[in-house]
């Protein structure tokens, strides 16, 4: 891979992943404490304000998996690896990149595109009445995490490749 390809692809996932802190959570919060305030005190409370909420909460972790998964802030069994050569935990990353991240991005790609397109060919809105419109938007959300997830994996993978051939990719440089 390219020192720009790993750049821009870096800068991508780092994107997703800002788009859902910082402005889904901020939203998250905010509808949150309308939707308790108007509940409690107003009687204002609506079905489309819970959804909103579960919108952008849903957005919040499925934009930020990649983010994670690059960061190496996912879950890992420290105990054991820690224990390992270098050149080992590397052989590891490899194989749960070809044994997990490439088939959970698969299905998250083709399942969720899938269920996306007919969202939207549909014009699927909420079960509820007063429920929100345009589901399609929120489905999007799956399979752009699972290429999120994809490009991380992806350039993972390539650097544990340049670990074992005895090199190194350093993210400043």
């Amino acid at each position: 891979m390219g020192r720009t390809i790993l750049i821009w692809t870096e800068r991508i996932i780092a994107a997703a992943s800002h788009l859902g802190s910082y402005i889904m959570i901020p939203a998250l919060i905010a509808v949150s404490i309308y939707d308790i305030v108007g509940r409690q005190f107003f009687d204002t409370g609506s079905t489309r304000l819970q959804e909103l909420e579960w919108h952008f909460f849903f957005a919040t972790v499925m934009l930020g998996l990649g983010y994670t998964y690059w960061q190496d802030r996912h879950v890992r069994i420290d105990l054991i690896s820690n224990r390992l050569s270098v050149k080992q935990r590397a052989w590891i990353e490899l194989l749960g990149y070809v044994f997990l991240v490439l088939p959970f991005s698969w299905v998250l790609i083709r399942f969720g595109g899938q269920f996306a397109w007919i969202a939207w060919l549909d014009g699927e809105q909420a079960r509820a009445a007063l429920g929100l419109t345009h589901r399609w938007i929120i489905k999007t959300t799956v399979p752009i995490s699972g290429l999120l997830i994809l490009m991380a994996g992806t350039m993972l993978a390539w650097q544990n490749i340049q670990r074992l051939r005895g090199k190194t990719y350093d993210r400043e440089t």
